[in-house]
């Protein structure tokens, strides 16, 4: 079988905020779950009044990966609509594309987010490959 990027992006929104550095711990417990991510760690950010909480770390599966990254903020905009963001960068071996981007997809949704929903509850959460993220157009 052949090996595929198959990156994908979880978004979630929170049904309430009230400390992200808690709420980023709740996440990170739970990702502490999964046997294949590695090094997590909690950095809180802060740059023009704005303050979020990121998590760190890397996916180690045989197929290879390239990193993991979150964050955690209080503001849900349109721009960006969400609380947690999470960022999975991985390869998956599959017989094409389309069932390597499935098969992480399917991974994503039945061991990271049960695990978070645990944890905290969820207004909405998505499960998305690069090209279906909000791209905001330039002028």
């Amino acid at each position: 079988m052949a090996k595929f990027r198959a990156d994908h992006y979880l978004l979630a929104e929170f049904e309430t905020v009230t400390n992200i550095q808690k709420d980023a711990d709740k996440v990170l417990e739970a990702l502490k779950e999964l046997p294949q991510l590695k090094d997590l760690a909690t950095v809180p950010q802060r740059l023009e009044g704005k303050s979020w909480v990121e998590i760190l770390g890397r996916v180690d599966i045989p197929e290879g990966s390239k990193a993991f990254w979150a964050m955690i903020k209080k503001e849900v905009t349109e721009r960006e609509p969400y609380n947690l963001f999470i960022r999975i960068d991985v390869n998956a071996e599959a017989d094409d594309i389309e069932a390597a981007r499935e098969k992480v997809k399917n991974w994503v949704e039945t061991e990271w987010v049960p695990r978070i929903q645990k944890r905290i509850p969820l207004k909405s959460v998505r499960v998305l490959r690069p090209e279906q993220v909000y791209m905001p157009k330039l002028s």
